[in-house]
């Protein structure tokens, strides 16, 4: 308590920043020096967070629970154009582990693991099946005609309230609730590449572009990313979910990979469909599109940061913090296939549009336009994290391809990334069920990039994904292994990686690709109706790790 109060004062007396007050009394790092002073802060070398991860579409439903069919991700996997074109997998939503049900179960078995923290996320479209759009807010644009201010009155947030589905809610607050009774705390995302269909309706949207975009933007239905009127709906969603569930969470992540969602979506098209992934609504190839979205997913993280900054007003774990709100951001690391200039000026593009673009901009409050030729400085968006949450999966080797040069879209990903899924020369580590090289090294590599272009800001870092597709469960005790090694590593050197996630705690969902993914240290049988769970034995050796770190062997 004397710690706290000698820091909140200095805090209040504008002595010590707010990211460094924080972190001190969120996760316990030992501060030994006040910012700007000559001595050298020292950082206690050692990841204290672990956790596993879910999302709600890809593991809620199954067999006894309600269907979630006010989804956009609901919509385009049932749609008959996409499965047979392809665009789609034969694996639904409706046959999941069903999480709903099994939450108690899989929860306890998350606990007996030996983690202290739980990621889940929240539907959307479950928790507003019905368009909120009627409900007031008061809003500032800049100039250029983004919300720059979204201020939710308790009036809207009463309106919301009664709009608000409250079954749902009320199953969102059980499965919180019986979490915390557990002693696992509660990393919870707000979006995880769903959208309500009042939102986006993404087969209108799909036929809009398909059409050459003839007529208004996607016939005039709901355009999602496309639409800023988007983001003012989800800074009212933030503040609502801030004001239900502020007493029991401290940590939140607005939105989950967004870049994924915009080059997914709208600059990727159907090539997907190819390399048997399948496509992300709306399946669009337009790259002013996916500028657009981009930075609408920009703004939309701002104002959640700001919706959730106001409306979370409890401690939930008691560490003098209401809120942290966390980036969960997807890093690959890039590198070029090769050493000519073309490819190395194409890993330098795929870094600045995947990577710099969206974290600059939220971090710094630079945006720059998509050809890197502009820039503009925004204080609505600068500062709008408190932790870096990075999702790390692969090494990437990229190629250079000018697809559309003059918007910096010159790079692609080599294809396939592997000669085998065994070790080889050229991939030391061999690659995942999803084709994904394995590269454990590349999470340091990540970790390093990240805290050098952003260090001065003085954000924690967690690694709020990690994880491996293996059906067998051959490759996942030494895929865990040596990638909390190389983050170790990271700590060791002094950069403050506080967390751990692995994802994910259940075999579930993995979009297109299905229930054949599995990503899960809990095998779900799914030939058994009542989804039988078992743990696999990485996840005794994810235990063993855990309980080694936190010194509780």
């Amino acid at each position: 308590m004397k710690l706290y109060l000698e820091f909140k004062s200095k805090f209040l007396s504008g002595k010590v920043s707010f990211t460094v007050l924080a972190t001190i009394l969120s996760f316990h790092i030992l501060l030994i020096s006040c910012k700007g002073s000559q001595e050298t802060k020292k950082l206690e070398k050692k990841v204290i967070i672990w956790g596993t991860a879910i999302s709600g579409f890809q593991a809620d439903m199954g067999p006894g629970v309600p269907s979630d069919k006010r989804s956009d991700w609901w919509v385009w996997m049932h749609d008959e154009e996409n499965q047979i074109s392809k665009r789609v997998g034969e694996d639904k939503p409706e046959d999941g582990p069903a999480f709903w049900k099994n939450y108690k179960q899989d929860l306890e078995l998350a606990k007996q693991i030996g983690t202290n923290y739980f990621r889940y996320s929240i539907e959307w479209s479950r928790v507003f099946p019905e368009s909120t759009t009627d409900i007031p807010a008061d809003i500032e644009f800049t100039e250029d005609g983004f919300p720059k201010k979204i201020r939710i009155s308790h009036s809207s947030i009463s309106e919301l309230e009664k709009r608000a589905n409250q079954e749902n809610m009320k199953k969102y607050r059980e499965i919180l609730e019986y979490a915390k009774k557990l002693g696992l705390k509660i990393f919870l995302t707000l979006n995880h590449f769903t959208l309500p269909i009042w939102i986006h309706d993404p087969i209108s949207c799909r036929d809009w572009f398909k059409s050459g975009k003839s007529g208004s933007i996607c016939f005039g239905k709901p355009a999602g990313w496309l639409s800023k009127e988007t983001i003012i709906e989800f800074a009212k969603y933030s503040a609502f979910l801030a004001h239900k569930f502020g007493d029991i969470v401290d940590l939140w992540g607005p939105i989950n990979e967004p870049i994924v969602v915009s080059t997914a979506g709208y600059l990727v098209g159907d090539v997907g469909v190819f390399a048997g992934s399948g496509a992300f609504p709306p399946s669009a190839f337009d790259v002013f599109s996916f500028e657009l979205a981009t930075k609408n997913l920009v703004f939309a993280f701002a104002r959640s940061y700001d919706a959730i900054k106001e409306y979370d007003i409890y401690d939930a774990d008691g560490d003098g913090q209401k809120s942290l709100i966390s980036l969960i951001y997807n890093i690959s690391f890039f590198e070029p296939d090769s050493q000519s200039e073309e490819d190395i000026e194409a890993t330098e593009k795929a870094w600045f549009v995947q990577v710099f673009w969206f974290l600059d901009a939220i971090l710094k409050g630079v945006l720059r336009s998509l050809d890197g030729k502009s820039e503009k400085f925004y204080d609505s968006l600068k500062s709008r994290a408190d932790v870096v949450g990075i999702n790390y999966y692969n090494r990437i080797k990229i190629k250079y391809l000018p697809i559309v040069p003059e918007k910096s879209i010159v790079f692609l990903p080599k294809f396939p990334a592997c000669p085998s899924y065994e070790p080889s020369d050229e991939c030391p580590y061999g690659m995942s069920d999803m084709d994904w090289e394995i590269y454990p090294p590349g999470i340091y590599e990540v970790i390093k990039v990240v805290w050098e272009r952003y260090r001065g800001l003085e954000l924690p870092i967690i690694i709020s994904e990690n994880g491996i597709a293996d059906a067998k469960d051959l490759k996942r005790t030494d895929f865990i292994r040596e990638h909390v090694k190389f983050v170790k590593k990271a700590v060791d050197e002094g950069i403050p990686v506080l967390g751990y996630f692995y994802w994910s705690l259940i075999d579930n969902l993995e979009w297109n690709s299905g229930y054949g993914k599995k990503f899960g240290l809990i095998e779900v049988d799914f030939s058994s109706q009542e989804r039988k769970r078992t743990l696999r034995e990485s996840a005794f050796v994810f235990k063993d790790i855990i309980m080694d770190e936190l010194g509780e062997k």
